[in-house]
């Protein structure tokens, strides 16, 4: 009974981390040159507008990439390595804005969050970092067999995708009213 619950439980947290990183890459991907603005103001050098704008589309891909990959069940261990790295280096980045003073717009979210690097963010970004190694130490423990046939996979996939759809479409509206606003 303990077990099934932890398998649940750990399920659970692999989705919701899943969640946050379709809803941020897709939303970042909607507003790449916002999320450019923040890399700008993190301190990559301004002359090398290419590293930027290439960065800007990598990571919220990479954010996609990763949230896709959590729920569809490949290669389990690696991914949860790579969203422990990939949360706990946001982390530091937080960190880094904030030791710095720096006031520039965080755009974790792209336009669905526009407020300065804080406290409150760091906290976040700790949080979903201690969670995705909670995910790795107990899906190695109590890992659930999501024996289901690839149709069933395919639908839980196309759910997380059409979610990150929506976050995008969300942020991009939000953007056209800044703009209309303007």
């Amino acid at each position: 009974m303990l077990q099934n619950t932890l398998q649940v439980l750990i399920f659970l947290a692999r989705a919701s981390l899943a969640a946050v990183l379709v809803a941020a890459g897709a939303a970042k991907l909607a507003d790449v040159r916002g999320f450019a603005v923040t890399l700008g103001g993190l301190g990559i050098a301004t002359r090398l507008d290419f590293l930027i704008r290439g960065l800007a589309f990598l990571f919220p891909s990479l954010e996609l990439l990763l949230g896709i990959a959590l729920v569809s069940g490949l290669w389990p261990t690696l991914i949860n390595i790579v969203v422990v790295v990939l949360m706990g280096s946001f982390s530091l980045v937080v960190l880094y804005a904030l030791r710095r003073k720096l006031h520039v717009a965080c755009r974790c979210f792209g336009t669905l969050s526009d407020s300065q690097f804080s406290g409150k963010g760091l906290t976040r970004s700790i949080l979903l970092t201690l969670l995705a190694i909670i995910v790795l130490g107990g899906g190695r423990a109590y890992s659930l067999q999501f024996v289901a046939p690839p149709v069933a996979i395919l639908l839980l996939v196309s759910g997380f995708l059409l979610f990150g759809l929506t976050a995008a479409q969300a942020a991009r509206s939000i953007a056209v009213l800044k703009e209309r606003m303007i």
